[in-house]
């Protein structure tokens, strides 16, 4: 096995599933968790039946106090929004030190499907500085953001991996991590 992402064979499947998302006009999420499922009460939110997508569609989501990974996947999908239907991404979002969700997104559009050491160590640099600055004891949730994403792939393990090793060097708490696509969306980890 190899570190190179570009050359497991996750890598090809991360490929193949954007293509087919890209291409696949039918709603499904096989094998992962609907983000939109008929009986959940997210279904209900305009950005997720085709709203405009602008800030102004965002639901309110400071000052709420995640309780768990499922609180905190909620968070990111009305976040995210349309954009899950997109290019690669990554989103933040900040916690003070009770888990209490602030007004402070950072989404970074159309990454590398390969992780960067450099950025990934610069972005973990200035959410450490944010931490420090308005949320000391705080942490971060991270949203790795595709249209064929959802579930672990090489763009995710890639990331996550790159990720926490600045984290670990900046003493960054990541406090949860979810996968999010089009069709589909769960937790990688969790730290509660």
């Amino acid at each position: 096995m190899t570190d190179d992402a570009t050359s497991h064979a996750m890598a090809n499947d991360d490929r193949a599933a954007d293509e087919m998302a890209a291409d696949d006009e039918n709603v499904g999420g096989a094998g992962g968790f609907w983000a939109a499922d008929p009986g959940d009460d997210l279904t209900d939110e305009p950005w997720l039946d085709g709203g405009t997508g602008t800030d102004d569609d965002f639901p309110p989501t400071a000052g709420r106090t995640l309780e768990d990974g499922r609180d905190a996947l909620d968070v990111l999908l009305r976040v995210v929004g349309p954009e899950r239907d997109g290019p690669p991404a990554l989103w933040f979002l900040v916690l003070d030190s009770t888990d209490r969700v602030l007004p402070l997104v950072l989404p970074i559009a159309e990454v590398l499907t390969v992780p960067d050491a450099v950025v990934a160590a610069n972005l973990v640099h200035v959410l450490a500085s944010v931490l420090e600055h308005d949320a000391p004891g705080g942490s971060v949730v991270v949203g790795y953001v595709r249209r064929g994403g959802g579930d672990r792939g090489a763009f995710e393990a890639g990331w996550s991996s790159a990720l926490h090793v600045s984290a670990q060097q900046e003493v960054v708490r990541i406090r949860a991590e979810a996968a999010i696509g089009r069709d589909r969306a769960r937790i990688l980890s969790t730290c509660w």
